[in-house]
Formats: C-alpha cells, structure tokens, sequence
C-alpha cells in the first residue's frame, strides 16, 4: 500500500468512527426520544386534547345548523380514548481490516421505527341517554352553580329559561322556527336589571328544595325554588320590584321566589329549557342562504305584513352563525353542511362565549346531580 492509499484509507476510516459514535448517541438516547414523541409531539396528550375539543365544537356547531333546517340532530360522544406507542430503533457499523479493501473503506447503516395506534371509541346518543341529556329540563341547581361560578345571569337566563313569573322568553323558539313572532321585550328588561345588581354584587340567588304540598305532588315529592334576593334603596331595585309579581320584602331586600313549574295557584313560576330547546332556540341566529329560505329548504317565522321576520332581534348578540360559499380564513369554528359553511366568527366574543355557555350545560347536564345546591345563605327571616 502507497503512502498517498495508506493516507486516504486512515482519513476514511475516523470518518467511519465519528459516524459509528453519532449511531451509537442516537440510538442509546432512543428512550429519551420516545417519552418526548408520546408525552408532548403530534401523537401526544396536547395533541389528542385539541382534536378532541376541536371536534366537539364542530359537532354542536353542526346540529345548530341541522335544526336550523328542521333535520335530525345526532350526536356521538367519545366514550374512550386509548393508545398504543411503539418503538424500536437498529444500527450496524461494519469497518473493515486495513487493507482488506480500497474501494469500500466502511458500511454504517440504521432503522428508527416510531408508531402511534389510538383506538377512539364513539357512543351514539340515544334512547334513554338522548331523553335525559337532551330533552330533561336543566336543574335549578346546575343553573344556579354556573351563575355562581361567574356566568352573566342575563345570558344565562335568555340561554336557558323559556319563561319565569309573567315574562315569556320567546317560548315558541324552544322548538322550530315558529310562524309568527314570540313575545320577549319585557323577558330582557327584567334580566339587564339582573345583570346591574350581579355586577355590584348586590345578587343573591340560591335553591331551596322542601317537601312538596299534597295537592300538587311530583315523582320524587319535593318542590323547588329559585330564590333570587337584591338590596332595597335604589331606582333599579324599586323598577324591578314593580316588574315582578311575586316578590316581598325582607331584612331590607326584595326577595323573589320561583317555584319550579306550576305553584299551588297554577302559575308558572319558572320553566327552564332543555339542552334541545336551548339549542332550536340559538339556530335561530343561523344565518341561511337566501335561496335556500326561496326555495322552502328552511323555515321563516312572517312578521304582521308578511314579511320575513329578523331573528335576531330575538337572540340578539347572543350567537351570530355566518354561512359562505367560501371556507372561512379566520373562525372559531367551522363546519360544512349543505353546500355551505357554517362559522362562528373568531372575533364574534359574545357568540364564542354563548358557544362555550351551551357546551358546559351539555356536559352538566349529562351528569348526575348528586346534591343539592347551596340555599340561600341571607338573613332574610322566616
């Protein structure tokens, strides 16, 4: 072997052995790599988090539009998510015997293998699931907790209760579009004087549960109240006060009592929504292709001369959907449907914020309620 063969295969055979060593790091750190890939990379608890949260709004969004048009609703909750990592990694080196060849000086070779199988289980909603999630008015005590929890009980209140003393809550929209137009205004004068009380915190609002007189004895033999009580001394509250039938006076607060359902008079003091009316209620704010209302593919409610009547003098700033032929650039969330899109603007906060209201009584109310909520912890005497 010349001196310039001898020089060359030496040179050849430290890049060999750098190559071999930066094999070796690779491989030996492999279990680092894999806990990075399944914790925190595209296979990862983040990653099935957004997917699944990302879906959930599409499939709302989704049965808001299908209500919109009077078709079925359907629903499939992920009842299981599981999965499976996998990972192997291989290498070979071979350096050969000085001498032995010239015109092969070294073979380095790998295999990194890396494989994610989730297996996502789905339950259709239905049977007695759907009647009790969708069509079981919600609890007092679930609305009461998530007004408690910072919810505006204004938003609340026009979401989820259809009607409560003499206000009606367009009680018609709490199924398909009606023909003619509901009644609501004075529904939204009480619940903003609500809103100015909550605000300064001068809003109590609790349930109490007693035993259910015998002339008007339900299943489970309890009754129900809503009891909503806000300090006496203001304009606001004496208006108020004169707005609502049923309120007293106690320890120097107007205090109202909603009994759930019909009284021992016959009077409704408070009737909430189901899921399924909240939501019939809110595609109402679907905005629906002109030609598709021409051509009788999706109901109009008529005003007093005939005239197509705006809901969303109804619903108001409460959900807003936005339909375009177009997929949208920017949006909360999306969904094609009928040829359509269907989207939340991203910057719509008020709709976003009713959105996300909706889905967290979806989820409450497909839980049980295990106790009762807290009552009415003020001093307001007997």
């Amino acid at each position: 072997m010349d001196f310039k063969s001898h020089f060359s295969y030496k040179k050849n055979m430290r890049g060999s052995i750098v190559l071999f060593l930066v094999m070796i790091c690779i491989l030996t750190s492999s279990c680092s790599v894999s806990s990075q890939s399944t914790l925190y990379g595209m296979g990862g608890r983040a990653a099935y988090n957004q997917s699944l949260q990302m879906t959930n709004n599409e499939q709302m969004l989704l049965n808001l539009v299908r209500l919109r048009y009077l078709d079925t609703p359907f629903f499939l909750n992920v009842s299981n998510v599981t999965t499976q990592f996998t990972y192997r990694t291989t290498g070979t080196a071979e350096i050969p015997i000085p001498g032995f060849t010239n015109d092969n000086p070294s073979i380095l070779g790998g295999e990194v293998f890396w494989q994610n199988q989730p297996t996502i289980q789905y339950t259709p909603l239905e049977g007695h699931a759907f009647a009790s999630q969708l069509l079981s008015p919600i609890e007092l005590a679930t609305l009461q907790r998530v007004i408690l929890s910072g919810w505006d009980l204004d938003l609340v209140f026009r979401l989820a209760i259809q009607s409560f003393d003499d206000f009606l809550n367009a009680p018609e929209a709490s199924g398909p579009i009606p023909e003619y137009i509901p009644k609501y205004q004075s529904f939204f004068e009480v619940t903003e004087l609500f809103r100015y009380f909550q605000k300064r915190s001068e809003l109590q609002i609790g349930v109490k549960i007693s035993k259910c007189p015998k002339e008007h004895s339900t299943p489970d033999k309890k009754a129900y109240l809503l009891q909503i009580a806000f300090p006496l001394g203001s304009k606001e509250a004496d208006q108020l006060a004169g707005l609502l039938s049923g309120v007293v006076i106690k320890n120097e607060h107007y205090v109202l009592n909603l009994e759930l359902g019909f009284n021992k008079k016959g009077k409704i003091g408070i009737m909430p929504r189901s899921i399924l009316s909240c939501m019939y209620y809110l595609s109402s704010g679907v905005k629906v292709p002109k030609e598709d209302i021409a051509f009788g593919y999706a109901p109009t409610t008529l005003g007093t001369e005939g005239e197509a009547f705006d809901w969303h003098d109804v619903v108001g700033e409460l959900m807003r959907v936005y339909c375009s032929k177009c997929r949208p650039r920017r949006s909360y969330v999306s969904i094609y449907y009928k040829d359509h899109w269907f989207f939340i603007r991203d910057d719509d906060l008020l709709s976003k914020k009713t959105f996300v209201l909706l889905l967290q009584l979806y989820n409450l109310q497909s839980q049980e309620v295990q106790s009762a909520g807290p009552v009415l912890t003020l001093p307001i005497g007997g």
